[in-house]
């Protein structure tokens, strides 16, 4: 039941969010948003089937360290 109402909800953000971008031909930031949501909805399902979900924070302090580290590299 919980998948189905994620998939609901999701659905009805992409009818609200994705006519005006696309009448307004914003194709990049409908990509953006387009991903964001599909990465939003696939870890919302892994959650509702109680799949253990590593840490976003992990990811994002590892390529922060790479860039940081490319910075000092290069100046």
């Amino acid at each position: 039941m919980s998948i189905f109402l994620i998939t609901i909800g999701f659905l009805f953000l992409a009818i609200y969010e994705a006519p005006p971008l696309i009448q307004a031909e914003e194709w990049p930031l409908l990509i953006t948003a387009g991903s964001i949501w599909l990465f939003g909805f696939a870890i919302s399902i892994l959650l509702a089937l109680h799949i253990s979900v590593p840490s976003p924070t992990l990811g994002i302090a590892f390529i922060s360290n790479l860039v940081l580290e490319l910075l000092r590299f290069i100046f």
